[in-house]
């Protein structure tokens, strides 16, 4: 839907950065990759500055697993997704999660 025009406008280019530091991911996001490739949305460019940057996923919490130990993989998972997003943003983006 964002690569449709759905979020910011039918007008707005935009650059899709998928990452996840979670290996597992790795296959999921190459066939994200794939398919954005393959549908040949218009809308999507080459890499820019990241203007709006939407941080999705958690790491659930599991039985037994205290809820302090939940948000300290949250934490370290968003530190990493931090730092990456940090070498790329624009100085005026927006972040959400």
């Amino acid at each position: 839907m964002i690569a449709r025009g759905v979020m910011l406008g039918l007008d707005q280019p935009m650059t899709l950065h998928l990452f996840d530091n979670i290996e597992q991911a790795d296959e999921a996001l190459n066939g994200i990759k794939m398919e954005l490739i393959g549908a040949a949305f218009p809308l999507l460019k080459a890499c820019k500055d990241v203007n709006i940057a939407v941080m999705l996923g958690r790491f659930p919490r599991k039985e037994g697993m205290e809820w302090t130990d939940m948000i300290s993989k949250n934490v370290s998972m968003y530190m990493a997704q931090a730092s990456a997003l940090g070498k790329h943003v624009a100085a005026d983006c927006k972040v959400t999660s």
